[in-house]
């Protein structure tokens, strides 16, 4: 038997679950994580003008774009502005563009409301293991591990959750292991040791991670140079 509590007196409703005398408090049931066993270099959406020409093939139809970043990247940062507006069809068509392990991860720009969450449980539903994490960016207090079943890393300048944290230029990723940067570097000797230190900083169990930069004007043979460099790191 499952009985649904709401908590009340918080600014965020959560959902706890009774089941058979074992409490789990979560938004959502637990979706099952796809294992990250390298570094796996992103970036912050896929649908980018800037791109047409330097990454994209000029001639190449715009609904083939996530499929043609997925053979090259194998994470991405969802924008908010993205992922809330998908209606069902939509949600099935990303989910049907990549192929083999790739993560998704979703912009949240401070808390959720009840709706976001909603949208996120019907896109977690839709992608299964596809679905990797939540990056919250906030400078208010917050202390939940998950949202929607999806683990949370924030990135803030005054806040941490609990857990692992890696440091840069001022921000915090600290929570799921995740790294986040807003601008990249063309130096490729300060792009290895940017990657130094993130991978030092991992947890002694993770033997990766995804690591992304969340510039909507990120030139894309940086992005590239990123990930070869972490590659003849070994990571």
């Amino acid at each position: 038997m499952c009985l649904v509590l709401f908590e009340k007196g918080t600014l965020l409703e959560r959902v706890v679950y009774f089941i058979s005398g074992f409490c789990t408090l979560n938004l959502f049931s637990k979706m099952e994580l796809m294992q990250v066993d390298n570094l796996q270099v992103g970036a912050y959406g896929w649908d980018h003008e800037s791109w047409v020409g330097n990454f994209y093939p000029e001639d190449m139809p715009a609904e083939w774009r996530l499929d043609f970043y997925a053979n090259s990247f194998r994470t991405i940062l969802v924008p908010q502005s993205v992922w809330s507006l998908w209606d069902e069809e939509q949600i099935e068509e990303v989910a049907e563009a990549v192929e083999g392990e790739f993560g998704f991860y979703f912009e949240l720009k401070g808390r959720p409301s009840a709706e976001q969450l909603s949208q996120l449980a019907q896109i977690t539903k839709q992608f299964h293991k596809l679905a990797q994490g939540i990056v919250l960016f906030s400078e208010e207090s917050f202390s939940e591990q998950t949202l929607g079943g999806l683990p949370v890393t924030l990135f803030s300048k005054t806040q941490r959750l609990n857990g692992w944290c890696w440091q840069h230029e001022g921000w915090s990723c600290s929570g799921n292991p995740c790294g986040v940067v807003q601008l990249l570097t063309s130096d490729a000797k300060l792009q290895a040791a940017l990657l130094k230190d993130f991978m030092a900083s991992l947890p002694e169990s993770n033997q990766g991670a995804p690591f992304i930069v969340c510039d909507e004007q990120l030139d894309m043979t940086q992005l590239n140079s990123l990930k070869v460099i972490g590659e003849l790191l070994g990571y």
